[in-house]
């Protein structure tokens, strides 16, 4: 039977190639550490001056799109689209843990429609929100 690379490591202990091993080890195919943030929460819809509820998430991604939970950088948010004269209060900077950064202070003064949200941190590909609302 002959094995990808992917699977080898698995099939090790089925006996692929012929061989058996107690070693086990899973590969991830290629690539490894993080190469871009993605927002994993996306922000909603909310009241001008409220705090955006669920907390807004933003995953460090591997090239196969999983979240790399050895990442623990500094990651920042701030105003993408700006349709009003708003500004972004609460922790805008957070250390991720396990790969993810939780903003859960966030809010925008201003009402308007259409504003996102960009992530950024130093090395990745940053990432732009879905648009929301700020209602009055």
């Amino acid at each position: 039977m002959r094995c990808s690379a992917i699977l080898c490591a698995v099939a090790l202990l089925a006996g692929c190639g012929g061989r058996s091993s107690s070693l086990f080890a899973v590969s991830t195919g290629g690539g490894g550490g993080s190469t871009k943030l993605a927002f994993r929460v996306q922000p909603s819809t909310t009241a001008a001056g409220l705090i955006i509820s669920p907390a807004i998430q933003v995953a460090a991604q591997t090239p196969a799109g999983t979240v790399d939970t050895a990442f623990k950088a500094a990651v920042s948010v701030a105003i993408g689209t700006k349709p009003a004269a708003g500004t972004l209060s609460g922790t805008t900077t957070v250390t991720a843990t396990a790969g993810v950064a939780t903003f859960s202070d966030l809010s925008i003064s201003t009402a308007g429609n259409g504003y996102t949200l960009t992530a950024s941190t130093s090395g990745l590909t940053s990432a732009t929100s879905a648009s929301f609302n700020i209602t009055p």
